[in-house]
């Protein structure tokens, strides 16, 4: 009998599985990477050293111009290796989409890297809540300013549920605590038949499109361990890749644009909460758009969704800014960019 993890695994009574169950790989990981020689290797070991080994690790080179490819090519028959044209993250996640085998579904993307006993633990949860359409993990997100943990409460809410929970209200939750990752989330994949694959029209935030869409078929659950590594703005300042990220912000999607597939699904009971978790993204958007020199867009966030916002810096100067219109806000974008370039 192969041992059970100590804190998330269900009581024997509630759920149990054969060694020879528990041996079959039933999760598909997809990494998308664009021009990311640098780390990838990373992301992919993180995923191939699993104490539980996914189905399978699909990596998606999404037209790197760098060594890429040569990186994802060293680990031979370990990973299938795809190609396309360069389309964005969320149509190379579609691609890997479209090829899955797996039982479940794991997003990493090639920045970032997982603890060793993530997909044991989010498969276990999973396993002893089938009501739950997904399920996500604490995180770690490394900052130059200081490390970021989402829920910022993950410890207290592992000591109190050592086995994870469920939530009563995903967008809720999220609103308030903002403790979801692209890497964080295990989902089944039977969903995709109900909502379809990411939405390749959004460059940014099209993760957090597909876990609205997600919640809406059903449950959501916690693993409150840090079980994902964030190191994307790191990685950033280290190897110079702010200027990948000032070409996506000026594609920056509106806000209507980011939720037309998710509204039509909402239940009455979660569009209060789902307003909340706009007003997140619409203040991420509000940020690209200031960044990226769009300051008729990042008006028109402020002005229509500003008081769903959390209230942040970037929030405080532009709300600031638009007291004052044209020559504030030229002030204010140009003090973004400043506090930018000094992250």
């Amino acid at each position: 009998m192969a041992t059970r993890r100590r804190g998330l695994a269900p009581p024997r009574t509630a759920f149990y599985r054969s060694a020879r169950e528990i041996s079959v790989a039933r999760t598909s990981v997809i990494i998308p990477a664009y021009n990311s020689a640098a780390s990838v290797g990373v992301a992919i070991e993180s995923a191939l050293a699993q104490t539980r080994a996914p189905l399978e690790v699909i990596v998606v080179d999404d037209g790197s111009t760098d060594d890429t490819a040569q990186v994802i090519a060293a680990f031979g028959e370990r990973v299938v290796h795809l190609t396309q044209a360069n389309a964005g993250q969320g149509a190379a996640r579609n691609k890997g989409l479209g090829v899955a085998r797996g039982e479940f579904v794991a997003l990493l993307d090639a920045d970032d890297y997982w603890q060793p006993a993530f997909i044991e633990r989010m498969e276990d949860f999973l396993d002893a809540h089938p009501q739950a359409v997904a399920a996500s993990c604490a995180f770690k997100a490394e900052r130059k300013q200081g490390d970021y943990f989402g829920p910022a409460h993950h410890a207290q809410l592992k000591a109190a549920h050592p086995r994870g929970l469920m939530l009563d209200n995903f967008y809720e939750f999220w609103a308030d605590h903002d403790h979801v990752r692209t890497g964080t989330v295990l989902f089944r994949r039977r969903v995709i038949d109900a909502i379809g694959v990411q939405n390749p029209d959004l460059r940014i935030s099209q993760d957090l499109e597909y876990w609205a869409m997600i919640a809406t078929q059903g449950p959501w659950g916690l693993v409150p361990e840090v079980l994902w590594v964030g190191t994307s703005d790191r990685l950033a300042r280290q190897y110079g890749w702010r200027k990948r990220y000032a070409a996506r912000r000026k594609k920056a999607p509106s806000i209507p644009a980011w939720e037309r597939r998710v509204v039509p699904l909402l239940a009455p009971e979660h569009r209060a909460g789902f307003a909340r978790v706009r007003g997140r993204v619409a203040a991420g958007l509000m940020s690209a758009h200031a960044l990226g020199g769009s300051r008729v867009m990042a008006q028109e966030l402020l002005e229509n969704y500003g008081q769903d916002m959390p209230r942040g810096t970037t929030w405080r100067v532009l709300s600031a800014a638009n007291r004052f219109g044209a020559p504030g806000w030229a002030l204010a974008m140009a003090a973004l960019r400043l506090i930018d370039r000094l992250k």
